[in-house]
């Protein structure tokens, strides 16, 4: 089921890719003002958004075709993303992939990886913040069964409902929205105190997967999508996270070890 959010004419509009489209807007236009004022060209951002978006959605159909291959009865079927409403995307999957096309697409352009990833770390966080609204519309995402008095109830035939029918259930993606809104905030911050380039996207992945890895106690996960308790996403927090946290160690290390540039901002001794 896809809930419908608005017509134009006749034209449905649908929650999730309505705010879709309005993350990748909102994103990209924050990150093209960033690039602009750190000598990027303006068209670099556009371009690479529309490299990681689409790279990003393949990936993220492919892990999750992986993680539930019975659930797929023909490769067209598998590919059909536009069947439920785009449900059927596991966000390390995309994450991955965007992360490989974006960094060879860079290289490709002779820009500065590092530079580029802080550019568009906290637009990205944006990003998915906003998607998960769309999440909520289109009732993915939810969470478990609660007592709690904000939980809520999806309607019936959403994704939710087919799960735990009319029980009352965590907003997760609501959490997860407020929660990455925060870490974006936060790494606005951030940008003036890193050292050195690469940090501030490191910075953003390692926020991320602890975001992750705590909220998805509380999400709702079908029992294939389960590895010894944890859920699949976990797992790949740990891992993602551990990785992020390792090269900040090792490039904080790296950048105390260089010795400063000789005469550059010294204090001038004054005679009297």
């Amino acid at each position: 089921m896809r809930p419908l959010l608005f017509k134009i004419g006749p034209l449905p509009v649908y929650g999730y890719g309505f705010m879709l489209a309005v993350a990748f807007l909102v994103a990209m236009y924050i990150a093209t003002r960033r690039a602009e004022k750190e000598g990027i060209p303006s068209q670099t951002i556009p371009d690479l958004g529309l490299y990681i978006l689409f790279s990003a959605v393949l990936g993220a159909r492919i892990f999750h075709v992986l993680q539930h291959p019975d659930s797929y009865e023909s490769f067209v079927d598998a590919i059909a993303i536009w069947r439920g409403g785009l449900s059927g995307l596991a966000f390390y999957g995309g994450f991955i992939l965007a992360l490989v096309v974006g960094i060879l697409y860079l290289r490709w352009k002779k820009l500065p990886v590092a530079k580029v990833a802080d550019i568009i770390a906290p637009s990205l966080i944006l990003g998915i913040a906003i998607g998960r609204i769309g999440c909520f519309l289109a009732g993915c995402c939810f969470g478990k069964p609660t007592s709690l008095p904000w939980g809520i109830t999806f309607p019936e035939g959403s994704f939710a409902w087919m799960a735990v029918g009319s029980q009352k259930i965590h907003p997760t993606q609501l959490y997860s929205s407020v929660s990455l809104f925060s870490i974006f905030i936060i790494l606005l911050i951030l940008r003036k105190y890193m050292r050195f380039s690469g940090q501030l996207f490191l910075t953003a992945v390692l926020m991320y997967s602890i975001h992750r890895f705590l909220i998805d106690f509380l999400r709702y996960y079908w029992p294939e999508e389960l590895i010894g308790g944890l859920a699949t996403s976990q797992l790949m927090s740990i891992i993602v996270g551990a990785v992020a946290l390792v090269l900040m160690i090792v490039l904080t290390r790296r950048q105390a070890s260089r010795p400063s540039p000789v005469g550059v901002d010294q204090p001038k001794k004054v005679e009297e």
